[in-house]
């Protein structure tokens, strides 16, 4: 059995209703992708129970700080993002297409779904939030910021705010430049076994890329722990950047 629908048989066992278990073949409609729904009580119990699920909230920025899912990292998805985030985690991240499920959270279901369809068409298994936020105001966690520029960055490190710089790039990619008290986890130790135990739950941890791609994919994981994410807007292209401007 396919270990990605692990998160889905454990829901039925505890008793939890998941709509459809069936994985989508390219005859699939989008009327099909109903079975692909999944209610706010089967997720939070995926949630507390860590199961494979990675969970994202799609909505706008504003939305997702003014109230959201703990465990729900943040990433907007639209058509200049979605197939790039695709790709990225199918050649860098085997091991996640095929054992986590992603379900994705907009407002009312609508937007989620039709992501999800794209998603599941590439080759990611994907489910959606069934209804959407609209129906959830108890519960739901507040975050005051998820991305970061180089400049307010900048600023932060000059005046020794207490951050944690994660720099998920390759080990020979910090060779060329690096953020000076960057700690080094390349993303795909992020998904590993213990791979964020490392990281701090008690401070805001800055992460960082090459452009913001891969830090983004890194928030889905660190999110299910509480982890207080900022993504480095630009990534090392717009710090190199900004170092320059300033010299």
């Amino acid at each position: 059995m396919n270990q990605k629908h692990i998160g889905i048989i454990v829901s039925i066992i505890i008793g939890i209703t998941i709509i459809g278990t069936v994985v989508l073949d390219q005859n699939s409609t989008p009327d099909s992708l109903e079975k692909f729904a999944v209610t706010s009580e089967t997720l939070n119990v995926l949630l507390e129970n860590k199961e494979h699920v990675l969970v994202v909230d799609i909505r706008t920025t504003d939305e997702y700080q003014s109230g959201h899912l703990f465990g729900a990292s943040h990433d907007v998805l639209d058509s200049s993002t979605l197939e790039k985030r695709v790709t990225t985690i199918q050649n860098r991240l085997p091991d996640v297409v095929s054992r986590y499920n992603f379900v994705l959270i907009d407002n009312d279901g609508s937007d989620a779904k039709k992501a999800a369809q794209t998603m599941t068409e590439m080759g990611i298994q994907t489910f959606y939030l069934d209804g959407g936020m609209n129906n959830l105001s108890d519960n739901l966690v507040f975050s005051s910021q998820t991305v970061i520029d180089s400049e307010e960055l900048a600023s932060k490190l000059a005046s020794d705010e207490d951050l944690y710089l994660l720099d998920v790039r390759q080990p020979d990619e910090l060779l060329e430049s690096k953020i000076d008290g960057a700690v080094n986890i390349p993303l795909a130790d992020i998904f590993k076994p213990n791979g964020m135990d490392s990281i701090p739950t008690d401070k805001p941890v800055v992460v960082i890329c090459g452009s913001g791609n891969r830090a983004t994919i890194a928030t889905y994981a660190l999110a299910q722990e509480g982890i207080d994410f900022q993504v480095l807007k630009g990534g090392m292209k717009a710090w190199n950047s900004q170092v320059q401007s300033e010299m």
